[in-house]
């Protein structure tokens, strides 16, 4: 009878065995639907006989193990690569959306604005009798569209930066999920001596959504937990988390969130994911974008205004107030304690008053001394000394320390020649003071048409003699789009528009060039993984089919072994 207890035995180890493969591959084709699924493979072996007898074959095979089919290091690899990935595609959205901000496919952007108001002292410069209005209107039109287009990089950025506080609380979440797993698989394997496949499928679905936010990169330990780093830094330590929060600070204007670990404030820098992606639009694209931006505005308010401060219009002044004010009274022009917006040198300017006849003019040459000697240099006080100086023009100081300037009762005044030939300001001070100059402001968020001018178009300076039929100025301010001016010293304004629109689409280019090829990476390494973790039906129905006849082989030697004992029990 020991034998054939023996047998039964074989038999029952086969049932069982089997039994548990079927429903391994069951777990596998019920999971194929399911990308987080990761295949099983059951493990049977063989067992040694029970008696030690001589002749004996073993005790059959039995399930001893389920292994999950997965290659930690691909998983690492796949998800610093979904996250590369992640971080162009937010990059890319970006991009595209600020080429719309810079194009001008239906002609009535910045570029043509630039065309039409320079365009519009070329005509004024060929025909002084020219509508000097459309001018003026144009240049109102050119700096309210740089005012936009700032207003609109602006709230790109802003709109980036709530999306960044947005996954940082997202991606706090995921890491406590991920340590609270910890913690229930450690306890689950303990008591089971298997894996928790369940719980850690659901894991790594968790560390492939928190791949997808930040660059992490996961190390299992002995016991089955998952410590989460992003760099070199933890983020998820065995079932401890440490937190994601936000900080926010204000630079130049606008808010900027960071991301910083919960425990220490210490900041968090991620290379990779949605929120450096978002990180990288905001600050180097949109924010980045603004800067630029104010730059270029920076210069063409400068270099328009110091050639249209050399001008004159059709009439002279009975009374103007220049645009900026310095910071301090006492200190040189040219000192960054005087903070005037332009710079300002070692040099003059010339004032003419007069009475409205040639024999009543009065040309005066004001000297701006900023040569760092015998410590006189120019202030913004001494200046206004200097003006109050000349006969019938009185100057004085507003609050905010700008200059203003009013003649006596019939007479006028002008700057930029001398009654007879063209008179620049060698100083820069004019414009710097923003006196007879255009524009108003000092960069694309208050670029302004200046009042003077905006109020009365017969003030724009197309003359640099004083004439009505003269329009040499306005030629010389047309010019600036072409030509190299004080403002830009290279390129012409045209150029460096060019340039800065064209790094946009440059910039494009090459983020949508990185992306293709980290697509490639990417699904090269999906496919990897699919192969190693991924359930094919087809091979899935074999394994079924083979296992299947194996349990019914088993079921039907135990029948036989049970007919042999019947047998035996009737010889008996």
């Amino acid at each position: 009878m020991g034998l054939m207890n023996s047998a039964l035995h074989i038999g029952r180890n086969a049932l069982l065995g089997y039994q548990g493969a079927l429903q391994v591959v069951g777990s596998n084709i019920s999971g194929a639907g399911s990308a987080d699924y990761t295949r099983l493979t059951p493990q049977l072996d063989s067992l040694p006989n029970l008696g030690g007898v001589a002749l004996q074959p073993g005790a059959g095979v039995a399930l001893t193990d389920i292994r999950r089919n997965i290659d930690l290091a691909l998983e690492n690899r796949l998800r610093l690569s979904t996250a590369e990935v992640e971080s162009l595609s937010k990059q890319q959205a970006a991009l595209a959306e600020i080429e719309t901000y810079f194009d001008d496919l239906d002609g009535t952007g910045i570029p043509t604005l630039l065309s039409e108001f320079f365009g519009g002292f070329e005509a004024v410069g060929s025909d002084p009798e020219a509508d000097r209005g459309l001018v003026v209107r144009k240049g109102e039109e050119l700096a309210g569209r740089l005012k936009a287009l700032r207003g609109k990089l602006g709230e790109l950025g802003e709109g980036l930066d709530s999306q960044i506080e947005e996954l940082a609380v997202v991606a706090d979440d995921l890491a406590e999920r991920i340590a609270e797993l910890n913690g229930r698989i450690t306890v689950a394997e303990a008591r089971s001596r298997g894996d928790a496949s369940g719980l850690r499928d659901q894991r790594d679905a968790l560390l492939r959504k928190l791949g997808e936010l930040v660059d992490v990169t996961a190390r299992e330990q002995p016991n089955g937990v998952m410590n989460v780093y992003i760099g070199s830094e933890a983020l998820v330590q065995g079932g401890y988390a440490r937190g994601l929060t936000t900080a926010t600070q204000v630079v130049d204007g606008f808010r900027r969130t960071s991301v910083v670990f919960a425990d220490s404030g210490a900041v968090v820098r991620p290379q990779g994911g949605q929120i450096a992606g978002l990180m990288q639009a905001r600050d180097v694209q949109a924010f980045g974008r603004i800067q630029e931006l104010d730059a270029f505005a920076q210069g063409l308010i400068q270099a328009v205004n110091r050639v249209h401060a050399d001008g004159q219009g059709l009439s002279g002044f009975s009374s103007l107030t220049g645009t900026y004010g310095a910071l301090a009274t006492d200190a040189a022009l040219n000192s960054a304690s005087a903070g005037l917006p332009s710079p300002v040198q070692n040099g003059a300017f010339h004032v003419v008053v007069s009475d409205g006849t040639r024999v009543g003019s009065r040309v005066h040459v004001v000297a701006v001394d900023l040569d760092g000697l015998n410590g006189d240099d120019t202030t913004l006080a001494s200046l206004v000394e200097r003006l109050n100086a000349i006969d019938h023009l009185e100057a004085t100081l507003t609050p905010d320390n700008r200059v203003s300037l009013t003649a006596d009762a019939g007479f006028t005044f002008s700057f930029g020649h001398d009654g007879q030939r063209a008179r620049s300001d060698t100083s820069g001070a004019l414009a710097a003071l923003g006196l007879n100059t255009f524009f108003d402001g000092t960069n694309a968020a208050d670029i302004a048409v200046n009042d003077a001018v905006g109020g009365d178009a017969q003030k724009l300076a197309a003359s640099t003699v004083f004439r009505s039929g003269q329009g040499d100025n306005a030629a010389a301010l047309a010019q600036l789009l072409d030509t190299a001016g004080a403002g830009f010293n290279t390129p012409p304004v045209q150029a460096r528009w060019d340039a800065m629109a064209g790094d946009v689409a440059v910039s494009a280019a090459a983020v949508n060039s990185a992306l293709e090829g980290a697509d490639g990476i990417r699904s090269s390494l999906q496919a990897q993984r699919e192969s190693i973790s991924g359930v094919s039906l087809d091979e899935e129905a074999i394994e079924m089919i083979k296992y299947e006849r194996a349990f019914q082989g088993a079921a039907r030697y135990v029948s036989v072994v049970d007919q042999l004992i019947n047998e035996v029990m009737n010889i008996v």
